[in-house]
């Protein structure tokens, strides 16, 4: 064993559905992995579309697909209907057809501020609390009262929060992430990326999740090499668009 936790990067994006759905059933399948304590997670941005508006101007998503994204109206209710049937089948609510699509820029920042300055697990409070304000909520992410809400529930102080919003605080880490992940090659999300050896892309089944895992701790314990191996589920690509 080289280190002495196994490391595991996620890029993801707020508004992508299929992140949130990975995230639940990433954090399902930990729950039964004998192992878990030894897993170490670090979520790493990327922004479907970077040239959505901020400060809460954004815009309803079914306009953002059908306009922006060119999609007919037939395929984002196909999607939606699709996204809806994962979300049940996950034990979570969506509202994507009120949903309103913005700017993810600020609340990556905010993400990077709470792994920051944040107890254990406050960055992953606010992926899961933005997540729901998006999906369940119908609310616009990119708002600066909603992100000071977010954080402070997640034990952040309001006055740091602030005072980044106001700054350009983690802009030059959320570039270098996206960077990092077409580097990598790789163009979708959500990317789970064990060790640098096993990637799950997409949200795919808690079973996958959990089979992933064990063979990298098997891998891990032995330290055997492999080879990158991709597991592909339903995800959601650079040109905003999600899979049906």
């Amino acid at each position: 064993m080289s280190t002495n936790k196994i490391k595991v990067e996620v890029w993801s994006d707020i508004m992508c559905p299929y992140c949130y759905i990975g995230k639940n059933h990433y954090e399902k399948a930990l729950s039964q992995f004998e192992h878990a304590d030894l897993l170490e997670i670090e979520w790493k941005a990327f922004q479907l579309n970077p040239n959505l508006p901020d400060k809460g101007n954004g815009y309803p998503v079914t306009e953002y697909l059908t306009n922006t994204a060119g999609m007919s109206e037939d395929r984002v209710n196909r999607m939606f209907e699709n996204v809806k049937k994962l979300a049940d089948d996950a034990g979570l609510k969506f509202n994507l057809n009120n949903s309103i699509a913005a700017n993810s820029r600020d609340a990556h920042r905010l993400i990077k501020l709470a792994k920051q300055k944040g107890a254990p697990g406050a960055d992953s409070k606010v992926i899961g609390d933005l997540g729901k304000a998006y999906f369940e909520d119908a609310k616009d992410y990119s708002d600066w009262d909603l992100l000071v809400s977010i954080g402070k529930d997640a034990g952040l102080l309001e006055s740091d929060i602030i005072n980044m919003l106001n700054s350009d605080d983690f802009i030059y880490e959320i570039t270098q992430d996206i960077q990092e992940a077409h580097n990598l090659g790789f163009d979708t999300v959500p990317t789970f990326l064990f060790e640098r050896t096993q990637a799950i892309v997409g949200s795919e089944p808690v079973d996958l999740f959990l089979k992933v895992m064990n063979k990298v701790y098997n891998n891990w314990i032995t330290s055997t090499e492999n080879k990158l191996e991709v597991e592909k589920g339903k995800s959601c690509s650079i040109d905003g668009t999600c899979e049906i």
